[in-house]
């Protein structure tokens, strides 16, 4: 989904009327641009829309979000760019070339990303803080795609470095993992037990 077009329809008294001129959704099917919404909820940061074609009757899904509010990112050099979802998302595919991770991963990464930037609520971010929370979900994701982003935003200069960052990554994943055990038993305890 391109980032122009988030919201196809808006509810007005009641009715749907069509989205503004030059945004709309086509079937996939008939390429119509004519559809009623069926269902609509809530997936995370997304809506799912479960939408029926006027003209040729079949469902199709859609995926929509809010449009993200202008980030700035601050260089190193302190030099100011906006912030590029597309360019962090070719570093992290980088990262990850042929380590088995699928798109839909790396687009969730980026998702997750971009809310904890938006929980900050700030305008400008520092590249470095913007590396870490990458290398933050990297560590989740793939040791190695972890070492190899962190090799490339910390400019590691011997193999010191990569013992280093070796550390990091499983002191993460164990956090991680220790939190997970903590919920279970906490969801564990509120169940009711049935004898």
């Amino acid at each position: 989904m391109t980032g122009r077009i988030r919201n196809w329809y808006r509810l007005t008294r009641g009715r749907r009327s069509p989205a503004p001129e030059g945004v709309s959704v086509r079937c996939p099917f008939c390429a119509n641009g004519l559809s009623q919404v069926l269902d609509s909820r809530e997936v995370g940061r997304l809506v799912r829309r479960r939408r029926a074609c006027r003209s040729c009757g079949r469902r199709f899904t859609t995926y929509e979000s809010q449009a993200a509010p202008s980030l700035q990112v601050v260089k190193r050099d302190g030099r100011i760019e906006g912030y590029d979802r597309a360019k962090l998302l070719s570093s992290l595919q980088a990262a990850v070339f042929k380590r088995g991770i699928l798109p839909e991963g790396l687009q969730a990464t980026v998702d997750a990303i971009e809310a904890e930037i938006s929980n900050l609520g700030v305008t400008a971010v520092e590249s470095r803080q913007l590396a870490d929370f990458a290398l933050e979900r990297l560590s989740l994701l793939d040791e190695v795609a972890y070492l190899r982003y962190a090799s490339g935003v910390r400019k590691f200069n011997a193999g010191e470095d990569f013992l280093v960052a070796i550390d990091e990554v499983r002191g993460q994943q164990r956090r991680v993992a220790q939190a997970r055990i903590q919920l279970q038993l906490q969801f564990d305890e509120d169940q009711p037990h049935w004898n």
